[in-house]
């Protein structure tokens, strides 16, 4: 019994680093491709929601994680990669303005 108990430790172990470490990731990705400066707070909620606040004051809030990888996409497709302001999403659309003023929403 001993050993199924420490190989359940050991399984838990592994999953959560590396839930932590794709955090960790997603954080200074965000940093970079979005912020364009440096992330003052990043969170997730337990429901999963992200909520991104820029040293520059842009605020971002998201659904999942996996919204990044639309965020990041906006922001080269209608931002011209200069950075988002603001965004924020719905169940139908992503609302954003870009660090230039443009301010848009885009149905999902």
């Amino acid at each position: 019994m001993n050993k199924f108990g420490l190989l359940a430790l050991i399984i838990t172990g592994v999953l959560a680093g590396c839930a932590s470490n794709e955090q960790r990731d997603n954080f200074q990705e965000a940093s970079f491709e979005l912020c364009n400066t440096d992330v003052k707070i990043y969170s997730v909620s337990d429901d999963g929601r992200v909520r991104i606040v820029c040293a520059d004051g842009s605020k971002f809030s998201l659904q999942s994680e996996q919204t990044l990888d639309t965020m990041r996409d906006i922001n080269a497709d209608y931002c011209s990669g200069e950075g988002l302001g603001k965004f924020s999403e719905s169940s139908n659309y992503y609302m954003f303005q870009c660090k230039s003023g443009a301010l848009l929403s885009v149905a999902k």
